[in-house]
């Protein structure tokens, strides 16, 4: 079995060369997303005429440890209540989340199936409750 021990210099450029790249691609993310979304859709998600579950949950009061614990749970629930109300899947739209672009589901914020689906969801049903 060979060994290889590396100097400190190279451990320590290696290192550099690591938080470096991870630094561009923090910093390209949000344009690689524009990018990917159009024009269009971009406008669209700034002005608040289509928004994701993360956002929709933020405007109903949940804090941020509720979003990132069961955001994506409720995403699918979401995402199931709009099926079975208009048979089609709801649109695709690209964002940053942990600096890095992901591909979620957008909706109108007056979609029903939004309510719907975050009633459906039992760690989420108190923000809808009333």
């Amino acid at each position: 079995m060979i060994r290889t021990t590396y100097s400190e210099a190279r451990a320590q450029r290696r290192a550099t060369a690591k938080a470096l790249r991870a630094r561009v691609r923090r910093l390209l993310a949000q344009a690689v997303v524009r990018f990917l979304n159009g024009a269009d859709i971009t406008a669209a998600i700034t002005r608040g005429a289509l928004v994701t579950i993360t956002a929709h949950m933020r405007t109903l009061g949940a804090d941020e440890e509720l979003v990132r614990r069961f955001g994506s749970h409720a995403g699918k629930k979401v995402k199931a209540a709009h099926i079975a109300l208009t048979g089609v899947d709801p649109q695709r739209v690209w964002t940053v989340r942990n600096d890095r672009p992901i591909e979620v589901f957008a909706y109108s914020p007056t979609d029903s199936s939004l309510t719907e689906g975050l009633r459906a969801y039992p760690r989420t049903a108190h923000l809808v409750a009333a």
